[in-house]
């Protein structure tokens, strides 16, 4: 019994720095309705084999009762740790970062446009793009207060309020 013991320590270990490299989260897509289950989930599995395999070992090598009851009580508290790892995973997954926030002026950053109205200097131009099915119109400014030709390409740096700041392609495509 005690090789079953280390066996389910060693292979929860393993598991655990799987999780430490690739993460606990499943992907919604293998549950349409968003709805993400714990049954036999990775953190619920690294709990019991590391509890089941560290409690049994131990028992086992201090002669503690009978090997039934051994057994018995590695597998009550490596259920008991599986449901608190659930309870601590359902509690991450909730958790809604308040610091990855978009900043709205940077939604349409490297957004590809093309120039309707020249710019130059503070006089202001617009340009247009398509975003989802729709086309947009917004007024625009050079981001280095330079001008820009009609029918020019432009890629929008940011937006504030209703004016892009853009970029001629021709600089942008330099830099790439």
């Amino acid at each position: 019994m005690t090789a079953v013991y280390l066996v389910a320590f060693i292979a929860g270990l393993l598991l655990a720095v799987r999780i430490m490299i690739a993460g606990v989260e499943r992907p919604r897509d293998t549950s349409p309705d968003g709805e993400r289950s714990f049954r036999l989930s990775p953190p619920m599995l690294v709990a019991f084999g590391v509890v089941f395999g560290a409690v049994g070992y131990l028992l086992t090598d201090r002669k503690v009762a009978t090997a039934t009851t051994r057994a018995c009580v590695a597998v009550v508290l490596g259920v008991i740790a599986a449901l608190v790892a659930a309870r601590l995973v359902r509690q991450w997954w909730a958790v809604v970062p308040e610091h990855d926030v978009d900043d709205e002026r940077y939604v349409l950053q490297g957004q590809l446009a093309r120039v309707t109205k020249p710019m130059s200097g503070d006089v202001e131009g617009e340009v247009t793009f398509r975003f989802g099915n729709e086309q947009r119109y917004v007024r625009a400014r050079d981001l280095d207060g330079g001008s820009i030709a009609a029918d020019s390409e432009v890629v929008i740096e940011r937006i504030e309020g209703d004016v892009a700041y853009v970029e001629a392609w021709q600089e942008v495509e330099k830099r790439l």
